[in-house]
């Protein structure tokens, strides 16, 4: 703290015969400068789907649930660590991760983590579309409401809603944790736009990112 008390020993006079906007410019340079006003970074705990041998899907659907939702999650943890967050990876390859070891790497997490996992839907019914999110504790009702607010403006799809469910990284996290469903891959439209325009998953990862900050701070 040698730079504010260096500061604030300034003569009165030449204090004084700053502005207050001057004053106060002057202090917040100080205080960054002394690492006084660094933002708390948040912790993000960040879960692609699937993996490996786990497609995720249904069967011989056209475009591949673990690819999206590794591409998405990657764009989002860019962002966040953008933004000063430490992110942890339930995985950043194509590798089969146990749904245990998801619950297991967020609870050994230090510094009080968020846990966001990252899917696209699929439905036989191929004229479904739409944005879920989904929450099992009311302490993740916030962050679910945050991030789906800003996933479905960014897609430009259908609000299918928030709501609770048992899945089990949510149900066995006692972190705030929820999983997003951002989009179905099954259908023609829906499908191709998150497979194939690599703008629109960014679109969906800066969703994501905005509505995680908003948040966690």
């Amino acid at each position: 703290m040698h730079i504010i008390s260096s500061l604030f020993s300034l003569p009165a006079r030449v204090w004084n015969s700053l502005g207050a906007s001057s004053r106060c410019f002057a202090v917040s340079l100080a205080l960054v400068a002394a690492g006084a006003l660094n933002l708390r970074a948040g912790t993000v705990v960040l879960d692609p789907g699937h993996g490996g041998y786990d497609p995720g899907g249904v069967p011989r659907q056209r475009y591949s649930e673990k690819a999206a939702a590794l591409d998405i999650a990657l764009r989002v943890r860019a962002g966040l660590l953008a933004r000063g967050h430490r992110v942890v990876m339930t995985r950043a390859s194509d590798v089969f991760v146990e749904l245990s070891e998801r619950v297991a790497i967020s609870k050994k997490t230090s510094g009080s983590p968020v846990f966001v996992s990252i899917h696209l839907n699929s439905s036989p019914n191929t004229g479904a579309a739409g944005v879920e999110t989904y929450h099992y504790s009311s302490k993740s009702a916030r962050l679910a409401r945050a991030i789906h607010q800003q996933v479905v403006a960014a897609a430009g799809s259908l609000d299918r809603g928030v709501r609770r469910a048992r899945f089990y990284v949510l149900r066995h996290n006692k972190r705030p944790s929820v999983l997003l469903e951002l989009g179905f891959l099954t259908n023609a439209s829906e499908g191709a736009k998150i497979a194939r325009s690599a703008n629109h998953r960014q679109k969906l990862a800066n969703a994501v990112v905005a509505g995680i900050c908003s948040v966690v701070r």
